[in-house]
C-alpha cells in the first residue's frame, strides 16, 4: 500500500501551522490557547464552545488542509448562507489521553443542580471530527483509535488501507492528545498536541509517498524506515527543505 503526502499540520508547546506558515512559543510549557483568528478567517460559533482537546484537532486538521492546498473556507451563496464545498476526504485519528480532561471537567459540573451541556458536547473523542465534517464539508467515514502506544501507527496503516480499497482517495491521519497523564504505561512517552497529515492517491506535488505491506512496516520514500507519525512529518519538511535549497541555488 502507497500514498502521497501532501499536506501536514500540527498544534505543540513549541509552535504550530504547517510548512511556511509556522507560529512559535518561546519556552513554552503549555499547549497554547488556540483562538479562532489562528486557523479561520470566517466566524464559526461553535469553535468557541470547544473543549481544549478539540480544538488542538480542529486546529491541526485546518493546517493540514491548508498545506495541502485545499480550500477550507466556506462558500458564500447569499448574504445568509454559507456553505462548505463537500469534498470525499475521510479522518482518522489515534490518541492515548482521549478527551479525558474534559469527561473530568464534566464530571464536577454533575455536582451542579445543572451539569454543564457545554461540555456535554464534548465529552466523545470523535466530538471535533464532528465539527471538522461540518465546517470543512467532509463527507468521507471518521472515526478515533484509542491506542496504547502514541506513535499513530494504526491510524496510518488504516488511512493506507483506506486509500489502497478505493474507499476514498484522500484521507487525514493523525494523532490528538491533551497534556494530561493517563493510567496507561506509554502515557510518559505521550507528546501532548496534535498533527495531522493529508494522504492522497495521486497528486502533482508532494513531500513524498509513505509505503506500508504491514502494521509495523513503514517506509517513508520507500527506504527510510517510520516508527511514528511525528518521524514521518519532520523526514518530510526535513526533505522539503532540501529540495527548496537546492532550488534557491539552482536560480542564484
Amino acid at each position: 500500500m502507497k500514498a502521497f503526502i501532501t499536506g501536514i499540520g500540527w498544534v505543540s508547546k513549541e509552535s504550530m501551522g504547517y510548512n511556511g506558515c509556522i507560529k512559535h512559543f518561546d519556552q513554552n510549557t503549555l499547549l497554547p490557547q488556540i483562538k479562532r483568528k489562528d486557523i479561520l478567517s470566517h466566524s464559526y460559533k461553535h469553535f468557541g464552545r470547544m473543549d481544549g482537546f478539540s480544538k488542538l484537532g480542529f486546529a491541526a486538521i485546518s493546517f493540514a488542509l491548508k498545506d495541502a492546498g485545499i480550500k477550507i473556507e466556506p462558500v458564500k451563496i447569499n448574504p445568509e448562507k454559507i456553505y462548505p464545498e463537500k469534498k470525499d476526504i475521510s479522518m482518522i485519528v489515534s490518541t492515548v489521553t482521549g478527551c479525558l480532561e474534559t469527561d473530568l471537567d464534566f464530571q464536577e459540573t454533575m455536582l451542579r443542580p445543572l451539569p454543564s451541556p457545554a461540555l456535554f458536547a464534548y465529552t466523545l473523542d470523535s466530538s471535533f471530527l464532528g465539527e471538522a465534517s461540518i465546517y470543512f464539508g467532509l463527507t468521507g467515514e471518521s472515526f478515533v483509535i484509542n491506542e496504547e502506544k502514541p506513535d499513530g501507527l494504526k491510524g496510518l496503516f488504516m488511512a493506507l488501507e483506506i486509500i489502497d480499497s478505493g474507499v476514498s482517495d484522500m484521507v487525514l491521519c493523525g494523532v490528538c492528545n491533551s497534556d494530561i497523564k493517563t493510567n496507561n504505561t506509554d502515557s510518559c512517552r505521550n507528546t501532548p498536541g496534535s498533527l495531522f497529515v493529508v494522504l492522497q492517491k495521486k497528486c502533482l506535488h508532494s513531500y513524498g509517498t509513505i509505503k506500508s505491506s504491514s502494521p509495523e512496516s513503514y517506509y517513508y520514500q520507500n527506504d527510510i524506515k517510520i516508527t511514528t507519525v511525528y518521524a514521518l512529518a519532520q523526514k518530510c519538511i526535513e526533505r522539503n527543505k532540501v529540495q527548496t535549497d537546492k532550488y534557491e541555488n539552482y536560480k542564484d
